[in-house]
Formats: C-alpha cells, sequence, structure tokens
C-alpha cells in the first residue's frame, strides 16, 4: 500500500497539473486571446464580458486546485523522507499558497474594478476613454496572470521532479 506522502504527492500533481495547463490554454489559447489588442475586432464590452464569463467561472475551479495543490503538497513535503524532495516539494507548496495570496492582495481590486465596469457599461454604454483603460487593465490582468502561471509551473515542476525520484508508487508484483 501507498505511504501517505505518496498519496499526497499524487494529489499534489494532479491539482497543480489542473491549474497549470488549465490556466495556460486559458490565457493562450482560450477565451484571454479574444480580450487582447490586435488580435480580434470584438468591441470592447464585448471583450470585458468574455473576460467576466471566463473569470466567474474559473475563479472557483482554480482557486480550488490552487489550494489543493498547497495542501497536497506541504503534506508529501512533510511525510516523504528525503531532505531534497522535501525541500523541493516545500518549494511548490509555497508557490501553490502565493497564488491565491497574489490573487487577492494585487487581482482581487482589478477584477473588481472590471466588474464594475461591466455593470455600468450596462446602464450606460462605455465612451473612448473608460473603452481604453478597459483594454489597459485587460492587459495589466493578463500579466499579473502569468505570475500565477509562473507559479503554477514551480508547483508542477516540483511534483513531476519528485514523483520521478520516489521509488515504486504501485507495485503490482506479488509479495
Amino acid at each position: 500500500m501507498p505511504n501517505p506522502g505518496h498519496l499526497a504527492l499524487v494529489a499534489g500533481l494532479v491539482s497543480s497539473s489542473y491549474f497549470t495547463i488549465g490556466n495556460i490554454s486559458n490565457a493562450y489559447f482560450g477565451v484571454m486571446p479574444l480580450t487582447e489588442r490586435g488580435k480580434t475586432t470584438l468591441p470592447v464590452a464585448a471583450r470585458l464580458k468574455l473576460w467576466n464569463d471566463f473569470y466567474s467561472i474559473a475563479k472557483f475551479h482554480m482557486a480550488a486546485s490552487a489550494v489543493a495543490s498547497a495542501l497536497s503538497l506541504s503534506v508529501a513535503a512533510y511525510t516523504l523522507l528525503s531532505p531534497p524532495l522535501r525541500n523541493l516539494l516545500a518549494l511548490g507548496a509555497a508557490a501553490s499558497y502565493f497564488i491565491p495570496a497574489f490573487t487577492v492582495v494585487f487581482m482581487l481590486p482589478l477584477n473588481n474594478d472590471l466588474i464594475a465596469k461591466l455593470q455600468a457599461d450596462s446602464v450606460k454604454p462605455m465612451e473612448l476613454r473608460e473603452e481604453q483603460r478597459v483594454l489597459e487593465q485587460l492587459d495589466q490582468w493578463r500579466i499579473m496572470h502569468r505570475v500565477r502561471i509562473a507559479c503554477g509551473l514551480v508547483a508542477w515542476g516540483a511534483a513531476v521532479t519528485a514523483l520521478l525520484a520516489t521509488d515504486k508508487i504501485i507495485s503490482f508484483a506479488a509479495n
């Protein structure tokens, strides 16, 4: 039977994979490229609506996967005996813990402002200056989102490396 550290490591790998691959996919192949300047002819209000639709779903999935990754990698770091792997997993856990903290401190005010602008636009359409400000804020959001992706890559890399460096977790041989 696998030990709890190995189970936590697998859980950390799964949750960090979900966070990292999901965010990379959305940032470069999903909705977010449709909000970029020069990549679409969509009106600014439509871009903001796309961002909001993405955000309102992703905030639950990505927050949960970042926290699950942080907790799982912490348990794995605590229970695995190899000091180098423990340190690597602690780094991955710290990167995962950083994601929600960074989001709340730096991105939440921007998110709330973008949501308020979308709600205001439904009452009174944005003027050109407001549209330019929204495009700047979406650019700023994308930059900050890349910080979260980088942290996700650190957590994912730590989990993959630790998994590859551990002994067999599951053995199908008869004892």
